[in-house]
């Protein structure tokens, strides 16, 4: 029998190319009605996703104190999109964002509780703790707190909230999944530790197969060695894809969308990504690495990593912003027919490289309506993707244990404690 892949849609804004929203299958005006929502969330549910998850950030978007002109970024608050969306749908997950450095437990626990509750069990908590050094301004006075601190915060915030969750359904009734399903996205190692420890499913660029092996191999060891079952975390790298009858086709529909992109477009969502206005710089010099390293507000260590290639290969910096547009924050891209994105999406599972994939349509809704109309009929068809819910609430979509069986001992002695 086939292994069974699981699909969640990753559904920030007008889709993963910084273009996308220029596409003529796009409706960048739509982000702001209700019915773009509606149409979203039936469709995933059409394909049957296990979930749909919204990103969100507690800061401004823009590059050096430069808001961008050419970017189109909507980004709108989870919740409110994912309460719309769960009042046209009945079975699709819905996985909200939110920080443990600026949520306080109580707050966290009680939004979740309440979603679940009204979603009959199908809230997942995107488990964040914040990066971006603007968004502590946004809150007080304090700079944000190093990475390390923000990670032990985190251990203890989710600690605290699922003791609040043992209380709330003691005194109110059980909610459907008792909590939400945790995710987490961290790369770093006190991000893919507190993963090991915490999450259920994990967010993760993997932009080869290779990529995607070595990273599940990392945290199926990271898993057992924390006294989890590591096949009770799923791992669901990000996939974006260009969908078209022929794969020269797919090609020439890519290269038309990067076109999209003009030079401006490129710079602006590099300054964007680093954090730095670029647009000060000559974009025909060389990448001024030294420049953006001091006027970056993001850590030196990872703009540094981010440099490193073009700055070796002795790109210029338009070069640079070209290049960067193509393979949008470094997640694999697929390009070609539906038939050879089904045979590609196989190929992982049986691998090992993943558990499933976080889609990412290149421009909304056109391209995810490519994929659930031509994509998943081949999947189901070759036993890879369900055809049905196995039931009402994302963990049973997910195949996942109802907690707390799927808490390690020293997380269920960390929650007892508090």
């Amino acid at each position: 029998m086939a292994k069974q892949l699981h699909l969640w849609a990753f559904l920030q804004g007008i889709g993963h190319y910084p273009s996308g929203w220029r596409h003529a299958g796009a409706r960048p005006a739509d982000v702001w009605s209700m019915d773009y929502y509606r149409h979203v969330g039936q469709l995933v549910e059409r394909g049957r996703f296990d979930a749909i998850v919204f990103g969100d950030q507690l800061q401004s978007r823009k590059g050096g104190d430069r808001t961008p002109e050419r970017l189109a970024m909507p980004t709108l608050d989870p919740m409110a999109l994912l309460s719309a969306i769960a009042s046209v749908t009945s079975h699709v997950g819905l996985v909200n964002t939110l920080s443990t450095t600026y949520w306080t437990p109580e707050s966290l626990a009680e939004r979740f509780w309440t979603m679940d509750r009204m979603t009959g069990g199908r809230v997942g908590w995107n488990i964040v703790t914040s990066a971006h050094p603007d968004t502590a301004w946004n809150f007080g006075d304090e700079p944000m707190p190093e990475k390390s601190a923000r990670y032990r915060n985190a251990r203890e915030t989710v600690a605290a909230a699922q003791a609040i969750w043992r209380r709330l359904n003691a005194e109110r009734g059980t909610s459907p999944q008792q909590r939400p399903v945790f995710v987490q996205a961290g790369q770093s190692g006190d991000g893919r530790d507190f993963a090991a420890h915490t999450a259920e499913a994990i967010f993760c660029p993997a932009a080869t197969m290779e990529d995607g092996i070595a990273f599940r191999s990392d945290l199926r060891a990271r898993v057992a060695a924390a006294g989890r079952d590591p096949d009770g975390v799923k791992i669901m790298p990000g996939l974006s894809f260009i969908l078209a009858d022929t794969q020269e086709a797919a090609m020439a529909k890519d290269a038309a969308l990067i076109a999209l992109a003009d030079d401006d477009l490129c710079i602006e969502y590099l300054s964007e990504s680093l954090c730095c206005d670029l647009t000060v710089f000559d974009r025909n010099a060389p990448v001024p690495a030294e420049a953006i390293l001091e006027a970056t507000i993001l850590p030196r260590e990872d703009i540094a990593k981010v440099l490193e290639r073009p700055v070796s290969s002795g790109m210029s910096l338009l070069q640079f912003a070209t290049t960067y547009v193509r393979t949008p924050r470094g997640h694999n891209v697929f390009r070609g027919t539906p038939e050879q994105m089904a045979e590609m999406m196989i190929s992982w599972i049986n691998a090992g490289a993943s558990d499933g994939f976080t889609m990412q349509p290149a421009y909304m809704p056109g391209e995810l309506e490519i994929f659930v109309d031509q994509v998943v009929p081949i999947l189901q068809a070759r036993g890879a993707l369900r055809e049905e819910y196995p039931g009402t609430t994302l963990r049973e979509s997910m195949g996942l244990p109802r907690w707390p069986a799927d808490m390690g001992p020293a997380d269920m002695a960390q929650a007892e404690a508090v």
